[in-house]
């Protein structure tokens, strides 16, 4: 396999829209008080931050608005990155009306944030969506499951490289995307007396 076709399947599997879903149910898994309220907290998470944006990326591909699933014009991103915000807000709510545990509240509020930041960026800079999931993902789980989670740190490195081996985002890009979300989880779960 050649590094490009290697870099696509990273860069697919670990797309933040796709692996945010089963992250969210080790969270909720984690943090319930029973499989019953874990699947309900999952079903929320995975909606508002995962399947909707996703299915209208999907539209937009669909109808010729944006030619990928990643979409790799930065001036193709701004109205998908507001329609993910407007979910991630509604998801945020329905996470408070139903009165799910701490953790999962410090990650809906990680989504919202970065996703707030990332879309105003967005409007001048292409900074990397795929960096700030991954590394939100990683730290999240670490900070929640302590060293077991330890090993999946070398996810970021990976997608940092798949996305640079693509020349989908420069180092700065890159580093930007990284940096930010490494700040707003630890902003956010020592909020939440979370680290």
């Amino acid at each position: 396999m050649s590094r490009e076709k290697l870099a696509n399947r990273i860069s697919d599997l670990l797309n933040p829209y796709y692996s945010s879903s089963p992250f969210f149910l080790l969270v909720a898994i984690g943090s319930s008080k029973s499989i019953g309220a874990a699947i309900i907290y999952w079903l929320i998470l995975t909606l508002f931050f995962s399947a909707l944006p996703l299915w209208d990326i999907k539209r937009r591909i669909r109808l010729g608005l944006v030619k990928d699933a990643h979409i790799s014009t930065r001036e193709d991103r701004i109205k998908p990155f507001i329609f993910s915000l407007s979910c991630a807000v509604l998801g945020l709510i329905a996470v408070y009306l139903a009165s799910a545990p701490e953790a999962i509240k410090a990650i809906s509020w990680v989504v919202v944030l970065t996703g707030i930041v990332i879309t105003i960026i967005t409007i001048f800079w292409k900074i990397s969506l795929h960096a700030a999931g991954i590394t939100s993902i990683v730290l999240a789980l670490v900070f929640l499951y302590g060293k077991i989670a330890a090993p999946i740190v070398i996810l970021v490195p990976l997608v940092i490289w798949a996305r640079f081996t693509l020349r989908k985002h420069t180092p700065t890009q890159l580093a930007a995307g990284t940096l930010l979300a490494a700040t707003i989880v630890l902003m956010v779960f020592a909020h939440f007396s979370l680290l």
